[in-house]
């Protein structure tokens, strides 16, 4: 569920003092002098595994992957240097008990989440391109952001408002013999200050993932999943050309700010309602609940606890 996260430390000087003392850190090659003709070399680093601990002159952060970390812990750098299982609660619970150990010393409640990843990898019964191809077409009327189709990587990144949805082929990605696809939220700072999750320290609490959970689904219903109307031998002409033009960025763009863009948005909606177009969103809500549900609820977070 949880994948990139990004803290930023409240105390620089703190966290500079910590990565000095701890040891296993590398530093710039290159040098400036302050005004104490004290040198001094930024950005100072420390990584374990794919974690990355930065400070600089004026900021200090960690993150990347706690997904990937939790699996090269499990699995080593060959094996577990990816993404692409199923990461459970009692997993990130497991994850964050390796971290608080990994940077011992180091204070995470001073530290302020600035984003998180919360999503699902989900098998689905087609390529993973076709749905990108055909089916996530627009969130909040809008195109995607990023539109990349290559032989390595299939993706797209939608944004809207402090929210942005990242939908990717990791079949393609990783190679894989099974049709995968991740569909990821990520949330900025003051998406995660609204939910009450503040720190790392927060997804700890299971009130904070059903708020992650519910906030996902929530923001999903903003997208316009609709199937592929030409693969439809009852549509006719006139329909699917009324609705292939309601489906381009462009119809919606030279509408923004006009009085009937609301009823345009319900019609759109009752087009592909009233039609039977519904069925691949339907079949994407459905497997992103099973999908949670899987991941939340059955594992033994009693034996992590203890």
């Amino acid at each position: 569920m949880i994948d990139n996260f990004k803290l930023k430390f409240s105390s620089q000087k703190l966290t500079e003092s910590y990565i000095k003392s701890s040891g296993n850190y590398i530093h710039s090659s290159w040098v400036w002098r302050d005004d104490n003709e004290k040198e001094n070399k930024y950005p100072l680093k420390k990584k374990v595994n794919n974690l990355e601990l930065k400070v600089t002159e004026k900021q200090s952060e960690l993150g990347n992957s706690l997904h990937k970390y939790f699996n090269i812990n499990k699995f080593g750098e060959e094996y577990g240097n990816h993404n692409y299982n199923d990461f459970s609660y009692c997993n990130i619970l497991e994850a964050l008990q390796k971290l608080e150990h990994d940077f011992k010393g180091l204070n995470m409640n001073d530290a302020h989440l600035q984003s998180l990843e919360f999503g699902f990898n989900l098998i689905v019964d087609k390529e993973p391109k076709y749905y990108l191809d055909n089916n996530f077409l627009l969130y909040e009327n809008k195109a995607p952001t990023i539109n990349k189709a290559t032989n390595a990587m299939n993706y797209r990144k939608f944004e809207h408002s402090n929210l942005a949805w990242k939908i990717y082929d990791k079949k393609t990605q990783y190679g894989l013999s099974f049709n995968l696809l991740r569909v990821e939220l990520v949330l900025g700072s003051i998406e995660l200050k609204k939910l009450g999750i503040y720190t790392i320290n927060d997804l700890k609490n299971r009130e904070s993932i059903l708020l992650l959970y519910s906030r996902f689904i929530e923001a999903f219903k903003g997208f316009t999943i609709v199937d592929n109307r030409f693969e439809r031998g009852d549509l006719n002409s006139t329909f699917i050309n009324d609705l292939g033009n309601r489906l381009e960025p462009s119809y919606w763009k030279q509408k923004r700010g006009k009085n009937n863009i609301y009823r345009d948005k319900i019609k759109l909606k009752e087009m592909i309602k009233q039609n039977n177009l519904n069925k691949t969103e339907i079949y994407f809500s459905l497997l992103t609940r099973n999908k949670f549900n899987e991941l939340f609820y059955n594992c033994d977070t009693i034996k992590l606890s203890a």
